[in-house]
């Protein structure tokens, strides 16, 4: 995080759609004296390696920021994955108080109106650069993006200084940014349940029923991927209760992996259980488990077996245990096919 703002330097994720991608190179140049400054070290997807599976890999990364930018055009809003995967749990975070987001405008669009969740649109947040004109509106580019890239300096250089990033209700004076980090950011516990004081039960009951419905939407989103991916590959996913789903995947007919996933019970209460028996696991053993544990900046989820190291980290919240899960039941797949 910034320095005054919290020991570690800012994680921040850029969102945005290919065709905007000359774009979004220019606007991390300006980021750059940022990254120098030991403000904010910036993710993008052009930083996965090769081999690396897409999906889990960004929503993991996008668990794990304090900062989403959110880089708007006409083609980032046409975009599924990005207003659905990105910028609507980018939002969610931010309500949650676990992560800032922060637009940009790149290219003339009607984004405005754009819903973010709980009845609010794109207009109630403060957009850069200054009074959210398009960057490609401006005589200059560099001058644009020389704007944004100063205004985020200013967030995270002073944030006791920063508001909300919502609009106030009474008159702001124009061009104005205002922001608001979140409370108790952890660059290696992005997304974490933030609390000040112990967590109750209550607290745990709802971060672990948020990651059991995380990774179910993930699961069942990446299952007609791998179908539409394929035509020998056939998949199912079925929802037994709220506690727990069962996912299969076939090549040419045959199950060549199968999955069941579930939370609480009598073993293992307090986590996130997979085991390869699928629907028919008794429940009572497992492949993979992701416990509850509590950290310095709130709850977290945390790998038993660590079969999936790429994605495994000390702490998770729920986007990257449920991509944790997912790349482990995909190991598997693939173990069994090769």
């Amino acid at each position: 995080m910034a320095r005054g703002y919290a020991k570690h330097m800012t994680t921040g994720f850029i969102s945005y759609t290919h065709a905007d991608t000359e774009l979004k190179d220019q606007f991390v140049r300006h980021l750059a004296p940022l990254r120098r400054e030991g403000l904010i070290d910036v993710w993008q997807d052009a930083m996965l390696r090769p081999g690396e599976h897409l999906d889990p890999a960004v929503q993991a990364a996008l668990g794990a920021s304090d900062l989403v930018l959110l880089l708007v055009s006409s083609d980032f809003i046409h975009s599924e994955y990005c207003y659905e995967q990105e910028m609507m749990r980018a939002f969610a975070r931010q309500r949650a108080g676990t992560a800032c987001v922060v637009a940009v405008i790149l290219r003339p669009c009607q984004w405005k109106g754009v819903p973010v969740g709980e009845g609010q649109t794109l207009s109630d947040f403060v957009a850069l650069p200054k009074d959210g004109l398009p960057v490609t509106s401006w005589l200059d580019r560099d001058a644009a993006f020389d704007n944004a890239a100063g205004a985020i300096r200013d967030m995270l250089r002073d944030p006791s200084a920063a508001r909300r990033t919502e609009r106030p209700s009474a008159p702001q004076a124009e061009g104005t940014a205002t922001f608001s980090p979140p409370t108790t950011p952890s660059r290696t516990a992005g997304g974490l349940l933030p609390l000040q004081t112990k967590p109750t039960d209550l607290d745990r009951d709802r971060f672990i029923r948020s990651g059991f419905s995380t990774t179910a939407a993930l699961f069942e989103a990446q299952l007609a991927e791998l179908k539409s991916s394929d035509a020998r590959i056939e998949t199912d996913f079925e929802r037994i209760d709220s506690r727990s789903f069962a996912a299969s995947v076939y090549l040419e007919g045959k199950r060549v992996g199968q999955v069941g996933i579930w939370h609480g019970g009598d073993f293992f209460r307090d986590a996130l259980c997979l085991s390869y028996d699928g629907a028919a696991s008794t429940r009572n053993s497992m492949n993979e488990w992701l416990s509850l544990t509590e950290t310095k900046t709130g709850l977290a989820f945390t790998a038993a077996n660590a079969r999936s190291t790429s994605l495994a980290s000390d702490a998770m919240d729920a986007a990257a245990a449920a991509a944790y899960l997912w790349q482990s039941f995909l190991d598997h797949v693939r173990s069994r096919i090769r």
